[in-house]
């Protein structure tokens, strides 16, 4: 299922590249821009201790079928996973703010415009993107801690109460 997500955003990418005359899908790739988000988004994951949680949110979404992750873990994924969402978006716009600052410092040169602000751009495209691709996984994981957590009519059952006891708890949820 995760695999649509990424096919989805890939179909849009060509989509563009193709009903845009001129545009290349090439055009969308800027390393360096890649580069400093992930400078900085994997220091302030190991600084917030997420980053091996992050990991584990992958492998308990993507890997095989682990019954026996506990709700700790789930939900310290889950955390990790919306985490690594905010550092993304605010990574982004710091590197956007600072190459807008260089863009403005060199305004001399109009043929110089065009790349810096579509670098700008990517930036923030590269957040979203993996933002997006981000949502199935903090799904998955919501979906497993629910159906791990029982609901109150499972907790009245396996305590064995009465059915009078069983309704008035069942008001109470």
């Amino acid at each position: 299922m995760y695999l649509l997500s990424v096919l989805g955003i890939l179909v849009c990418f060509l989509l563009v590249s193709f009903t845009q005359p001129g545009l290349r899908l090439y055009e969308f790739v800027d390393g360096m821009s890649f580069m400093v988000m992930v400078v900085l988004v994997i220091p302030i994951m190991l600084s917030t201790g997420f980053l091996k949680d992050l990991n584990n949110a992958f492998r308990l979404v993507l890997g095989k079928k682990k019954k026996d992750a506990t709700l700790l873990e789930l939900k310290r994924a889950k955390l990790a996973v919306e985490m690594v969402c905010r550092v993304l978006i605010c990574s982004s716009v710091f590197v956007a703010i600072v190459q807008t600052i260089v863009l403005l410092h060199n305004m001399n040169d109009p043929a110089y415009l065009g790349p810096v602000i579509s670098m700008i751009l990517l930036a923030v495209l590269y957040a979203v993107v993996i933002s997006l691709l981000m949502i199935p996984i903090r799904a998955k994981l919501e979906q497993r801690i629910l159906e791990y957590i029982p609901s109150c009519s499972e907790k009245s059952e396996e305590a064995g109460v009465s059915s009078g006891r069983q309704e008035s708890e069942e008001e109470s949820c």
